[in-house]
């Protein structure tokens, strides 16, 4: 079963990485409070900011579990190579880690000095993402419809972390600056979700894609118009360091690229450029919020 279990975290949820992701989710979302409070208070490590990071990391892997179970016939056909519809991870695997995931994340978020009710709002939004909101007939066939009821689930767990920061610290919850720190977190989970699914029209095939929704040519100007979004919410938050250039910057080599995949799409993708530029994103925010805070 553990050598299964690997195949599949190797190929669909790759540890190390995605435990750095969700780092560096947390730790944005963390400082940026901070830094932003009316009175910034001193950080101090505690050994549960490790559980709201294991919390983002589990809920996650479970989301994508998950997936891999309402998705199956679908990736049967057009994605036969993927461990389970391939038959190298059995149904009972996932399950086990599933419920490996779940018991734990709710045993540390159980001792973990907060309010369960934003984690129990995590908890049943991602249980409706599970049964299609009970209306699985209309969601379904609905790529558009499935990104407006299932995208949202970002939002809902920045809420359980940036509610821990300020309750850990005795701070606001509702200000326009934790806003827009929820926005910038959200878009990356938005345009991941968006460039995923588009294909050049020439490697188009049964797979419902937002490229065939919105045309090849209008789903990169919406990744590129969300995209812009989230730069503006990241510049209005630190607009007064002149190294906010920078988020300019590498918004600008996001384009450059994309009219390059524009011109030349065929046999490529964008599961590469996308991540890298949200990585990068995320980064130079962190930076920027740092030299604010310290």
């Amino acid at each position: 079963m553990f050598k299964r279990l690997q195949i599949y975290a190797n190929e669909m949820y790759p540890v190390i990485p995605r435990l750095f992701i969700s780092t560096l989710m947390v730790a944005v979302q963390y400082l940026a409070v901070l830094t932003f409070a009316e009175a910034p208070p001193i950080y101090q490590f505690h050994w549960e900011d490790l559980g709201i990071v294991y919390t983002v990391f589990a809920f996650l892997f479970l989301l994508r579990i998950a997936d891999e179970f309402k998705d199956l016939e679908n990736d049967r056909i057009n994605y036969p190579e993927r461990p389970l519809p391939s038959g190298r991870v059995y149904k009972r695997d996932l399950w086990f880690l599933g419920t490996l995931l779940f018991v734990t994340m709710v045993g540390i978020n159980l001792v973990l000095p907060q309010p369960l009710g934003p984690f129990l709002l995590v908890i049943f939004y991602g249980f409706l993402m599970t049964v299609w909101f009970f209306q699985r007939d209309k969601i379904e066939p609905s790529l558009v419809l499935a990104l407006v009821t299932h995208n949202p689930v970002q939002l809902i767990l920045s809420f359980y972390v940036i509610h821990f920061v300020t309750y850990h610290y005795g701070l606001a919850l509702w200000t326009w600056e934790n806003v827009c720190v929820a926005i910038v977190l959200y878009i990356p989970a938005l345009l991941w979700e968006i460039s995923r699914k588009i294909k050049a029209p020439m490697d188009e095939n049964q797979y419902v894609t937002y490229s065939q929704v919105w045309g090849f040519k209008g789903s990169l100007l919406a990744i590129v118009g969300i995209a812009a979004v989230g730069v503006l919410a990241a510049w209005i938050l630190v607009y007064e360091l002149s190294a906010s250039v920078l988020l300019i910057v590498a918004y600008g080599v996001l384009l450059y690229f994309f009219y390059r995949y524009y011109q030349a799409p065929a046999g490529k993708n964008l599961k590469t450029i996308v991540p890298a530029y949200l990585v990068v994103h995320l980064s130079i925010f962190l930076i920027l919020i740092a030299m604010l805070y310290f």
